[in-house]
């Protein structure tokens, strides 16, 4: 269970769990706790085998309760997924996309100002959501092939990542391990948004 946010958020759960080891053991509840949900979507969909996913879930269980009320759960949670969560996962994915793409070459052209920084990334970001919102649209074969390679080469690039840290520990660069919770931020904002990025990164199931 890769989600999108396995590049992005682990800065963020470090930032606001304070210290190394909280931040571990945050992402180490976030994957249990996304492991039991993988489990229940699993069971779900056995029970359920039916397409819409949260939507056939839903229906099957508070439709049958009432002829309106009980159809309006699946309903809310549709048009939230619409118009609201995936509209602004894409938007961050794919403005952290334009930031790793764009940086270096920025720094190549020697295009130093901010704001054209942020209008230069911005513009890639739309036109990759209008790139990959055409493919989608001429052909879903051709999106699914493109997803899996993606999708490899963000397993990969987990694997590089792991593999460094791996050697990084082997060669005993374990200062920050050291340090344990040392710095850990205890109040409950704080917890809360690590966790919240900590689940993120699991959001591939």
């Amino acid at each position: 269970m890769i989600g999108s946010g396995i590049f992005i958020s682990p800065a963020s759960a470090l930032e606001h769990s304070g210290s190394v080891a909280m931040c571990i053991l945050i992402w180490t509840i976030c994957g249990i706790v996304s492991l039991f949900g993988a489990l229940a979507y699993a069971e779900l969909g056995t029970v359920v085998p039916r397409s819409g996913a949260e939507y056939a879930y839903f229906i099957d269980s508070y439709g049958p309760l009432h002829p309106f009320w009980g159809k309006l759960p699946a309903f809310i949670n549709s048009w939230v997924l619409v118009i609201a969560l995936r509209p602004a996962e894409v938007a961050v994915i794919m403005l952290t996309f334009s930031e790793y793409t764009c940086q270096p070459l920025l720094h190549y052209l020697r295009i130093n100002d901010e704001i054209n920084q942020m209008h230069i990334k911005k513009m890639v970001t739309l036109i990759s959501i209008g790139l990959i919102t055409y493919i989608n649209i001429c052909s879903v074969k051709l999106y699914v092939q493109i997803q899996n390679i993606f999708s490899f080469f963000k397993v990969l690039a987990c694997l590089l990542v792991i593999g460094a840290g791996v050697y990084e520990v082997s060669v005993g660069n374990i200062q920050n391990l050291q340090k344990g919770f040392e710095g850990t931020k205890s109040d409950p904002k704080n917890i809360a948004l690590a966790f919240y990025s900590g689940l993120w990164a699991y959001d591939g199931w």
